[in-house]
């Protein structure tokens, strides 16, 4: 290994702790809101059932723009998740 590559590791080597500790708090933290986004998303569903029965067209709206957030939230969390992954693979091929 030249002395420029052993730079390079010591120099990233906070970035990649930064990295590791997110990494494992946007893993619980996807792990403890997959229970409770679940759970809205099927209360926000049942009401959204409930209000087309009941044909108030309005709330159906606003529960259904409640519902897609949630939805848009979860899939955030994902996309979060892969981005921190790929920043450690990248990091970690040098």
């Amino acid at each position: 290994m030249s002395g420029k590559r052993i730079l390079l590791k010591i120099a990233v080597a906070p970035v990649v702790l930064i990295l590791l500790v997110l990494k494992v708090i946007v893993k619980i933290g996807m792990s403890i809101s997959s229970v409770v986004l679940g759970a809205l998303i099927l209360f926000a569903g049942g009401c959204i059932i409930y209000t087309i029965v009941k044909q108030v067209w309005s709330q159906t709206l606003i529960l259904a723009l409640i519902e897609a957030t949630l939805i848009a939230a979860s899939a955030l969390i994902g996309v979060l998740e892969s981005l921190v992954d790929m920043a450690l693979m990248a990091i970690m091929s040098l």
